[in-house]
């Protein structure tokens, strides 16, 4: 379950640029694979500094540490839709070493040493994966990423993209679930998947709010798919499907107002262009999954526990477990924040062969033929890269007719014309 959501979900959600899919869907799979790789060896490496595992041995694979290379992979992912675009293969794969070293530092620190309750990875693989990709791309990104006329979707490209939300939005509750055993599973499950059903159904509100009545596409992609972010550090914690209801509402909503409003103020002040709206899917629910893992940390009681909390807690107090959840949560943030920003200095050298035009699938494959310069649908701006009040207009029109296609569109454009003429001479006879 959690290969499908690395190879087809992360790799289909990315798809929506209309001139960069094979890019999308290609360098996931080559990125993918490499981190799985990596991790192995990095893992490995940290076990033996931070003395869990001694020089001595084999590094031993089993279906846990198999699975936890797929939540390393998921990190750099992540990472990979705040620079989409932006980045050669080439330099993904610096990127990829890079990243995955931090993570399994940051993994080993966090629940080996510092032992945090983060089954869904809501600071160590996602907060940590946006963190990192915002640093990153926040470096490399030039002054032409600004209103870039590739860096937007069309019909078909958003069709694909939805494709890996499903999928991504029904493999969730494994995800989350993936490492944990007995009645902990079944909880993680039943609250992920609770979760996820606030945020959808707040996403579609929201969006419509924004829209006049209307879904808007890009909210629908990601932000639906925040619950499952958000509740991923206290799934295994949560006692009530009510509980983690309201945190998926609550990241539905964070999640679409960063994509709404946020991220064309962030572009606007700082310069940055998040290409995929990372942090407002993974970033800010992320962040915020961490602190919420703390608050129901803290309230855990024995009798909810059905075993004394000190068992539970590795000899901690609730309260104590709490106050290391809050501190794991800034760590990770931390230490992705200082892999991107070291990550995102060596690549603006401008080496390893860096793409001469962003967003272009012809920068890197052989294509048959000419791709087509004119989409036959109408072309949908990423609208959280494009705050400026043209785009905010243009977005809005084009929303209204999203699923019209050009010659549809004449079409209307005559019959307007044409009722124009007919009132015009109906206020002439009367006159």
């Amino acid at each position: 379950d959690v290969h499908v959501m690395m190879f087809i979900g992360f790799g289909f959600l990315m798809t929506y640029l209309r001139h960069h899919s094979w890019t999308s869907v290609g360098v996931n799979f080559l990125v993918t694979v490499l981190a799985i790789q990596l991790y192995f060896l990095f893992a490995g490496f940290w076990k033996r500094i931070f003395g869990s595992e001694s020089w001595e041995e084999r590094i031993h694979i089993n279906t846990t540490m198999m699975i936890q290379a797929d939540f390393a992979a998921a990190s750099v992912l992540i990472t990979f839709g705040g620079v989409l675009g932006k980045l050669s293969a080439y330099q993904m794969t610096l990127l990829t070493i890079i990243e995955v070293f931090f993570y399994a530092f940051n993994e080993e620190l966090n629940f080996y040493s510092v032992q945090v309750f983060d089954v869904g990875g809501s600071m160590t693989i996602h907060a940590f994966g946006a963190y990192f990709g915002l640093a990153c791309t926040w470096f490399i990104s030039k002054k032409l990423a600004k209103d870039h006329p590739k860096n937007a979707s069309n019909y078909n490209s958003n069709l694909f993209g939805m494709i890996g939300t499903l999928f991504l939005w029904m493999y969730w509750p494994s995800f989350n679930s993936a490492l944990e055993t007995g009645n902990g599973m079944l909880r993680t499950q039943i609250c992920t998947l609770f979760s996820l059903i606030g945020s959808t159904l707040t996403t579609f509100m929201l969006s419509a709010l924004y829209k006049g009545g209307k879904f808007h596409i890009e909210d629908i992609l990601n932000a639906t798919l925040a619950g499952g972010v958000m509740i991923g550090s206290s799934a295994n914690v949560v006692q009530y499907p009510f509980a983690a209801f309201i945190v998926g509402c609550v990241a539905g909503l964070v999640s679409t107002f960063g994509f709404e409003t946020l991220s064309g103020v962030l572009q606007r002040k700082i310069g940055l262009y998040d290409t995929a709206g990372i942090h407002n899917l993974h970033g800010m629910p992320g962040l915020l999954g961490g602190i919420v893992s703390a608050i129901f940390v803290a309230a855990t009681t024995e009798k909810q526990l059905g075993m004394p909390v000190e068992q539970y807690f590795f000899g901690r107090s609730a309260y104590k477990q709490g106050g290391i959840q809050i501190a794991c949560t800034f760590i990770s943030v931390g230490i992705g924040l200082f892999g991107g920003i070291i990550t995102g200095l060596l690549l603006k050298i401008d080496f390893l062969n860096p793409p001469k035009e962003y967003y272009d699938d012809h920068e890197f494959w052989e294509i048959d033929g000419e791709a087509p310069k004119d989409d036959s649908v109408i072309k949908i701006p990423n609208t959280h890269v494009q705050p400026d009040n043209v785009h905010v207009s243009e977005r809005v029109n084009t929303d209204r007719i999203f699923m019209q296609t050009e010659e549809n569109l004449i079409q209307i454009k005559d019959n307007k014309e044409k009722e124009k003429q007919i009132n015009t001479e109906k206020f002439a006879k009367y006159e």
